[in-house]
């Protein structure tokens, strides 16, 4: 029996995703025809995939299997795909390049111009998204290469879909108001009785932020939140709060805010450049993240 390569994605979605819903949205097909997908794949495999446990849906021993096989197929068609694409030795077509906003700043758009200037029968399209968007946009083929971030207090990305090379490592530093004697470190516990300035959906800062402020011994009292990192940098400088950015976000904003390491407390920020197992030998692809390792390289050395 031969399986169907859609239908075992299908499976390996859910597994990843937990709901029929969920699979549904990320697939951008609607719950009944994955329902109807699945079951198509489970007279295929002549087992039972999945079992009801109240409104769950739980995979079977057979269905993790088959999962796990799935990975290893999937990353073998992308090889298989890229060493084809290599024999022309033509570098030519689209690749969808996915960055969040400050790598999109520092790092896209110099890659994307010199991918312009070096082939010019290349086109690079780009897509503003944050890192768990763009991981997901990969394993289902709506972009190619992705820019993604992952901060030393939070867990790593863990995808078997996905390959990771590290491009920078960058500190998140410490924003305070101008001042007279700007300190080279600053000690979080010193800030305790500031008001705060955290950014309102980028979960991933606003708990690092937490997680910094506690381990120096304190809750902090956030005041302020936004999504505009010109807005948080703008309240710092008028003296209203303090903050913690990533060195890429602070570097394109012209401000007098003073920036600052975080003393006693290892606070880092590693930006990589995510493809699709499997994907990495593709001409195309290889020449956006060749491109997008020069523009890394070109920025000031991290600390």
């Amino acid at each position: 029996m031969v399986y169907e390569v859609r239908r075992l994605r299908l499976l390996r979605d859910l597994a990843a995703h937990g709901t029929i819903a969920a699979t549904a949205h990320a697939c951008h097909l609607t719950p009944s025809a994955v329902s109807q997908q699945l079951a198509l794949l489970e007279r295929e495999v002549g087992t039972p995939l999945l079992l009801r446990d109240g409104r769950r849906l739980v995979l079977t021993e057979a269905a993790r299997v088959l999962v796990a096989h799935t990975e290893r197929v999937l990353a073998e068609l992308e090889r298989a795909q890229a060493e084809i694409a290599g024999l022309t030795g033509e570098i030519r077509g689209t690749v969808r390049l996915s960055a969040f906003p400050s790598a999109a700043v520092a790092l896209a758009a110099p890659a994307v111009a010199a991918c312009r200037a070096s082939h010019p029968d290349l086109r690079v399209l780009l897509d503003e998204s944050e890192p768990d968007e763009s991981v997901t946009a990969l394993r289902h083929h709506a972009c190619d290469v992705a820019l993604v971030y992952e901060y030393n207090l939070l867990p790593r990305i863990r995808d078997e879909g996905v390959e990771l090379k590290p491009l920078l490592r960058e500190p998140v530093l410490a924003a305070l108001p101008p001042g007279d004697a700007p300190d080279d470190r600053t000690e979080l516990a010193d800030l305790s009785a500031q008001p705060w300035i955290a950014p309102r959906s980028d979960a991933a800062l606003r708990t690092v932020l937490e997680r910094a402020c506690q381990a120096a011994g304190f809750e902090p009292r956030v005041d302020y939140t936004s999504d505009d990192y010109t807005v948080i940098m703008s309240l710092v400088e008028a003296g209203i709060g303090v903050s913690l950015l990533p060195r890429l976000v602070t570097e394109p904003l012209a401000s007098h805010v003073r920036l600052s390491q975080v003393s006693g407390l290892e606070l880092t920020r590693t930006v990589s450049v995510a493809v699709r197992t499997g994907g990495a030998r593709d001409p195309r692809v290889t020449a956006v993240t060749t491109a997008l390792e020069q523009a890394a390289r070109s920025l000031a050395p991290s600390d």
